[in-house]
């Protein structure tokens, strides 16, 4: 009587055993398809891109030897730091670009350099002053497609100011570049 009672005891708690399984399974089933048929498109999608940028003549800036001018273009050759580079996007999506210049080290006076960046058709984006220490944004939101690259030129001067400007000479510019891209989300 022993035995048949621990049998049955055993019998019993594998039956529970077994419909307690059969309970976590059609509740893991009906959370998935529940969770499944109420998502919002892309509401836990991640989707990413990857950038790749070429300096043709290297990321950083190191200009000296400027002599006052007013505003060059891009067919000046003196007095003017020129550097080129493009972006490439080698992701699934669009991006738009925001372009900055860390200033490492500006020996000239606060404001006495300007810069200028031109797109690949040889049109002004912006135009601005340069500070003696920090980050300046000088273009924001240049539409990059996916898979597609876009070339830049920056210009960089001393600002002539029509008074004498000798105490700037000799003195150099170091900094460099940084691109931030922003992801243009698919409605």
């Amino acid at each position: 009587m022993n035995t048949s009672g621990k049998s049955k005891k055993d019998l019993f708690y594998l039956i529970l055993l077994t419909l307690t399984l059969i309970t976590m399974l059609v509740g893991i089933t009906f959370t998935y398809f529940a969770l499944v048929s109420s998502e919002k498109k892309d509401s836990t999608r991640i989707q990413t891109g990857t950038l790749a940028i070429n300096y043709v003549d290297g990321n950083e800036i190191n200009a000296y030897l400027l002599m006052p001018i007013n505003e060059p273009n891009l067919n000046t050759t003196y007095s003017v730091y020129k550097k080129n580079f493009s972006v490439k996007s080698s992701g699934t999506l669009a991006q738009t670009l925001n372009i900055y210049i860390n200033v490492t080290e500006n020996e000239f006076a606060n404001n006495a350099l300007k810069y200028a960046i031109y797109n690949s058709n040889n049109e002004k984006i912006s135009v601005g002053f340069i500070p003696s220490d920090g980050k300046v944004e000088i273009a924001s939101g240049l539409y990059l497609e996916s898979g597609g690259t876009n070339s830049y030129t920056v210009l960089i001067w001393l600002q002539e100011n029509n008074l004498n400007q000798d105490y700037e000479q000799g003195n150099s510019f170091v900094g460099g570049f940084e691109i931030v891209a922003n992801q243009i989300k698919y409605e």
